[in-house]
């Protein structure tokens, strides 16, 4: 079938990370070679950059640093550059190029969190859908890029998170967003979660969509030094990758016409179709009905990763603890689930 690779790791941070680095040395390498390709920095200037988020990382908590060594012990490469493969956010924000992509939606009254991860054509085929069974039994299942210690998934404490890329002329120095996102699956409650991002919020231009299975969520943009929170307005959120609290990108500008106009059909959408269920989630995340501007997006020609489309679809039942995933765009991409508690899928 059409589908990612599923591998489970545990243990203590170290042991876990050489357990990611084992299985997918060959994947790290070429993501690794991916990402060299297209930060448009020499080698020494992007290992003088991850040296600098190495540092904020460890300050932040050395455990995430135990488990990046871990990794790069297992693939045999460097771990400067798997503190690069999980600041990419941060040292790509050096280029001038708009991230373009992501539609993430979230209904509060079925607890059903979802989005399109639009990047480039690339890693399509080295995406990994991962599970991490801690050692006192907190579990993550996330789907990643191979040597990112964090992603876009969700937890047996019934959490789920989401990420809309940003983009704002200026350098970023804080905390990376995929550590940010590592820490909020580490979490057991949204009390915890809030705790994390009102201490830890600055130096990021990205935005995160959080929700439990009781029904709550919230949305939060970083925009630099400053952070603003967005609450359901009625029975949804919804974001793509343009700021809403604060006017930073204008629609009239072309490098943020494909945002503006999946955020208008997803709102219209949402509009003309009132049901909140799995199906109708699925639905808005296969609208096609814009061609090149469409939410579930075909790989086009992209200035800042070569080819720019829909890598997978993501949909996350969280009272459930039932996951669905949707490999790219075509004849044979189809919806497979996957359960919290299960070692394969469903």
């Amino acid at each position: 079938m059409n589908q990612f690779p599923f591998i489970t790791i545990s243990g203590e941070p170290f042991e876990r990370g050489k357990q990611h680095g084992e299985s997918l040395g060959a994947e790290i390498a070429e993501t690794i070679d991916f990402y060299r390709s297209i930060f448009e920095l020499s080698e020494t200037e992007i290992l003088q950059h991850a040296a600098f988020f190495r540092t904020i990382i460890d300050d932040f908590d050395p455990v995430y640093g135990e488990e990046i060594d871990g990794i790069a012990q297992g693939a045999g490469v460097d771990p400067t550059w798997i503190v690069a493969l999980n600041a990419r956010t941060e040292i790509l924000s050096r280029n001038t190029g708009a991230s373009n992509e992501c539609t993430s939606v979230y209904f509060s009254e079925t607890s059903i969190l979802g989005q399109n991860w639009d990047w480039g054509k690339a890693l399509e085929p080295l995406t990994v859908l991962m599970k991490i069974v801690q050692p006192d039994g907190h579990s993550i299942l996330m789907i990643t890029e191979p040597g990112m210690i964090g992603k876009i998934g969700m937890n047996s404490a019934g959490l789920g998170v989401c990420l809309n890329i940003l983009t704002l002329a200026r350098l970023l120095d804080g905390l990376p967003v995929h550590i940010i996102l590592r820490a909020i699956l580490n979490c057991k409650s949204l009390v915890q979660v809030n705790s994390l991002l009102a201490r830890h919020s600055a130096g990021k231009a990205s935005n995160i969509m959080v929700a439990d299975a009781g029904g709550n969520g919230f949305d939060m943009e970083f925009c630099a030094e400053n952070s603003y929170r967005i609450e359901p307005a009625s029975d949804y959120l919804l974001h793509t990758n343009h700021y809403l609290d604060e006017v930073v990108n204008s629609a009239q500008d072309p490098d943020f016409f494909s945002s503006y106009a999946r955020f208008n059909k997803a709102t219209q959408i949402l509009s003309d179709n009132k049901e909140r269920s799995v199906t109708a989630m699925c639905d808005l995340l296969s609208d096609e009905s814009d061609g090149c501007l469409a939410i579930y997006r075909e790989y086009l020609p992209d200035d800042s990763v070569h080819e720019l489309g829909t890598i997978c679809t993501i949909v996350m039942e969280l009272a459930q603890q039932k996951m669905r995933i949707r490999k790219g765009k075509g004849p044979d991409a189809t919806f497979i689930e996957y359960r919290m508690e299960a070692p394969v899928m469903a």
